[in-house]
């Protein structure tokens, strides 16, 4: 059984967000930032959660968070794991469970199960599959796979991390992964 307490909650709010035409993350549904949101989701269940973002964002993000929560991407790679390695770099002995902002629909038991499953059974990864395709938000990434992706630099993807090594798979509903990209 793998204790909890190394286990650390990121939300992934450091896109670009094109296709919205505004940052995700600072949208609101009642009265509430979506990257807090998130944040009080993980939050729930004991975890320490950290806001991964871009240069662009720190100044808003400032305004609404603490500064010892926010880490900033490095400017190494784009997309989202850019930002998975940059809180990994970190805290480099923590295990990352990932969550992006506009996962507004993720619930309480798809998070407890991924937990669940992450205390139980030993993996370098544990994903949700819906539909036939592995889930990258929603997934805890341990420290083991994130180290082994950072020093080989050769994985461009979250996808690609996930199926590097001894992946959990577990089946997913798919409303719990819906992400908005537009409204």
């Amino acid at each position: 059984m793998i204790p909890a307490g190394n286990l650390l909650g990121v939300v992934l709010s450091g896109g670009e967000s094109r296709r919205m035409g505004r940052d995700k993350g600072l949208l609101n549904t009642d009265g509430k930032p979506w990257a807090l949101s998130m944040g009080d989701k993980l939050a729930h269940h004991q975890l320490p959660v950290v806001y991964s973002i871009n240069k662009g964002q720190l100044p808003a993000y400032s305004a609404i968070l603490s500064a010892d929560s926010l880490i900033v991407d490095m400017d190494e790679s784009q997309g989202p794991l850019n930002g998975l390695l940059s809180v990994h770099r970190q805290f480099p002995r923590h295990d990352l469970l990932l969550v992006a902002c506009d996962m507004q629909d993720l619930d309480e038991r798809t998070i407890m199960g991924l937990i669940a499953a992450y205390r139980i059974e030993e993996a370098d990864c544990y994903a949700y599959e819906v539909e036939g395709y592995l889930q990258p938000f929603c997934a805890i990434y341990t420290a083991m796979a994130l180290a082994r992706a950072d020093a080989t630099m050769r994985m461009d993807s979250l996808q690609a991390v996930l199926r590097s090594g001894n992946l959990r798979r577990l089946p997913g509903e798919p409303a719990a992964f819906r992400n908005y990209n537009s409204l």
